[in-house]
């Protein structure tokens, strides 16, 4: 029955994915927006032409559908700032008509994150379910209803994590030049690896050698560059004022200037990215497991830093089971983090989604916690939800947002499109929204701190550590 429960469990994201569509049924909707803009950028760089620019990016993302973009964002470039590596992926779907290059895609997300999960609970030593019930709030309203890549990521991190604790290099390696299609979850990572698996530095090196020629190959040498000089750059100053979970965001919520904020999460990126490296190697040492050096790092990542997206957020649940499984005195606080941060409290839009994710928290917190603890981070749950609700009938959430276009040169880069609308329209200035974030960042920081109280305690005996690597081969 268990074994039953377990296979049937994949199916828990894509169900919510189906409640929320026919919430919103067919008409002007978000639903593959993102994918909407990767698969043009494949179908610009099947053209020879640069996927970074206004045009003719935005030609084709006005007429690829159904489903159509929401009105709002009709006079929108929507940008595809994804390395030019990272978008050779969608060359090929964008060779398709959309609604069918979005539906196979779709189902490419859906068996990537599948297979990740199953990967993740070896890494981890702990059931598959637990993993499930933790990816699905996030997974389905936003990786799943965008169109994010981020499961092929979580897929590639699962793989390298097993790689390396079977001293696989070259696998190890392949597996971590994937995750840099989202470069800042995956640098802390890798350096992490490079640090301390010398046998990994050549294969990465090599593989990134790999990865600049196909760059170059895609968009040619002149916009390789660009891209890194001025398409980086560009984005972090047009998304500092979306609301997301980054330090960026936060400050420039409470009117810090965007140049300003930018700075600031970039610093706090780089001491989290450092923070993470160290209390990985603590815990590589201390359980003698390798794979520590891969699921760790990107958990602290997510915290603070530039860009933090609520899809990018699963990143750190693995970690946090990782230190649950194997240090009994830190598993209250990895859990109740994980119960926070799980669940993406920004999209409650209707009754029903906010019925849903109070029960997934249940579901997860039962079956880590227990029965009693369960009840309670349920009863919380509920109770953010119904602040959701309250705060809106208050009138404390977000005004409507009108927004006028503004003209943006067709050769100008997409970001000075966005960037306008992305300030006025995505910033969501509200007490609720602010309110909204703080489950999420105290989730976070509560598993963090589980990781690192795990990471500076006593070494644990022959004795422990041995039962441990049973637990682990038995995984495995």
């Amino acid at each position: 029955m268990l074994r039953l429960g377990n296979r049937l469990a994949w199916l828990i994201a894509p169900a919510l994915l189906v409640v929320m569509i026919s919430l919103n049924p067919p008409k002007p909707t978000y639903l593959m927006g993102d994918f909407r803009a990767f698969y043009c950028a494949g179908q610009v760089i099947a053209h020879h032409a640069n996927p970074y620019l206004n045009q003719p990016l935005r030609s084709c993302e006005v007429v690829a559908g159904p489903p159509a973009e929401p009105l709002g964002m009709r006079s929108v470039t929507l940008p595809a700032p994804l390395p030019p590596y990272a978008l050779l992926l969608f060359v090929p779907f964008a060779a398709l008509p959309f609604p069918l290059a979005a539906g196979c895609f779709e189902l490419f997300l859906i068996a990537a994150m599948t297979a990740a999960i199953v990967l993740y609970a070896r890494v981890a030593a702990v059931p598959s379910l637990w993993l499930y019930l933790a990816f699905a709030g996030i997974t389905a309203s936003v990786t799943y209803y965008a169109g994010q890549p981020v499961p092929f990521v979580l897929l590639a991190f699962a793989g390298a994590a097993l790689a390396v604790r079977h001293q696989r290099w070259n696998v190890a390696a392949a597996c971590m030049l994937i995750t840099t299609m989202e470069p800042h979850l995956a640098l802390p990572a890798v350096a992490a690896m490079l640090i301390a698996l010398p046998r990994t530095r050549l294969p990465v090196a090599l593989g990134t050698v790999l990865l600049a020629a196909l760059g170059v190959a895609a968009v040619g040498p002149y916009t390789a560059i660009i891209y890194v000089s001025q398409v980086i750059p560009a984005h972090a100053l047009a998304n500092a004022y979306e609301w997301q979970f980054s330090l960026t965001s936060l400050l420039t919520s409470f009117g810090i200037a965007a140049a300003s904020a930018v700075h600031f999460g970039e610093l706090m990126y780089g001491l989290m990215l450092i923070a993470g490296v160290v209390v990985a190697m603590r815990l590589r040492r201390a359980t003698g497991d390798a794979a520590a050096l891969v699921v760790i790092p990107p958990a602290f990542a997510v915290f603070g830093g530039v860009h933090v997206h609520s899809q990018q957020l699963v990143v750190a649940l693995p970690a946090m089971l990782y230190v649950f499984a194997r240090y009994p005195r830190v598993r209250t606080m990895a859990a109740t983090g994980i119960t926070f941060a799980m669940i993406p409290w920004n999209i409650m839009s209707s009754a029903a989604m906010a019925g849903c994710f109070p029960v997934l928290v249940g579901a997860f917190a039962g079956a880590t916690l227990g029965r009693r603890r369960g009840l309670l981070l349920t009863a919380i749950a509920a109770g953010i939800a119904l602040s959701l609700v309250a705060g809106a009938l208050l009138g404390l959430g977000p005004a409507d947002a009108h927004y006028a276009a503004q003209a943006s040169a067709p050769d100008a880069l997409a970001e000075t499109s966005w960037g306008p609308f992305s300030q006025q329209v995505l910033s969501k200035s509200s007490v609720l929204m602010e309110w909204l974030r703080l489950p999420t960042i105290a989730g976070l920081a509560l598993g963090l701190c589980a990781i690192t109280s795990a990471a500076f305690a006593q070494p644990e005996t022959d004795v422990a550590r041995n039962r441990l690597n049973a637990t682990v081969a038995v995984q495995s």
